[in-house]
């Protein structure tokens, strides 16, 4: 029984002695560069201009244009995950877009296309030289991050400043909502609406107080629309914001 034991704490050292050389070894120069590559390549964050990897003693430096500020924020990050990566010196560009019109409609329809963004969230935006502003309301926090995520990845987007706000919860107000979204989109004029994936106009309800956003054909239509929300039971007011194409 002796003998026995003494093998197997033997056994027990060598392998962990194994264990710890492997843990000492470290990538070279070379191989931090490859592993860096391998990563924006799995990322599909390399384009024509970059991001270009190079590597001395540790300290990476990027370099080259990418296409939004996701890419490279995603850059700088993906590098600093690789071994034995002792710094980033970031020297990446972001290139522009066509124009800040072209941005703006990008973004636009990445906030639209959001699965989640629904007739009782708010978005508005500006483009400035690339850099982005949200405004608005959602209902809940990870829309706010989401939407902010998808934005920064539009090409030509330089920065995107996020001050969208979060309704509270209200059980309340999710009852008023239904209801006002129920009597709007049934009421025959607004009927064509119902069925869109993205309905022009947008109810938002904080504390029984009601906001109309979006865009509608006519003045009529933004007048009937007030009247609707004025006559629902548990409405405390109403702010029409509603846009006409006329």
């Amino acid at each position: 029984m002796k003998k026995s034991k003494k093998i197997l704490v033997l056994t027990l050292v060598a392998a962990l002695g194994g264990f710890s050389l492997a843990a000492a070894a470290t990538l070279n120069d070379a191989e931090i560069q490859s592993a860096i590559e391998a990563k924006f390549e799995n990322k599909k964050i390399l384009n024509g201009g970059g991001p270009w990897v190079a590597v001395e003693k540790g300290v990476v430096t990027l370099e080259g244009k990418v296409k939004s500020v996701w890419a490279k924020n995603e850059a700088i990050k993906l590098a600093m995950e690789v071994d034995d990566v002792i710094a980033v010196e970031d020297e990446l560009e972001i290139a522009f877009g066509e124009s800040d019109e072209k941005v703006a409609e990008e973004v636009a329809k990445r906030i639209r296309n959001y699965v989640f963004f629904t007739v009782y969230d708010d978005v508005n935006l500006a483009v400035e030289e690339g850099h982005v502003l949200l405004k608005g309301r959602v209902t809940m926090p990870y829309k706010a991050t989401n939407i902010e995520e998808r934005v920064s990845k539009v090409l030509g987007v330089q920065s995107v400043t996020n001050e969208l706000q979060t309704l509270p919860t209200s059980i309340y107000d999710n009852r008023l909502r239904v209801s006002l979204t129920n009597r709007i989109y049934r009421h025959p004029i607004f009927q064509r609406y119902a069925h869109r994936v993205n309905p022009p106009i947008h109810i938002i309800v904080e504390g029984g107080r009601v906001t109309l956003t979006g865009a509608v054909n006519s003045n009529l239509e933004k007048l009937k629309a007030e009247s609707i929300a004025r006559s629902t039971f548990g409405v405390f007011s109403v702010e029409n914001r509603l846009q006409t194409d006329s």
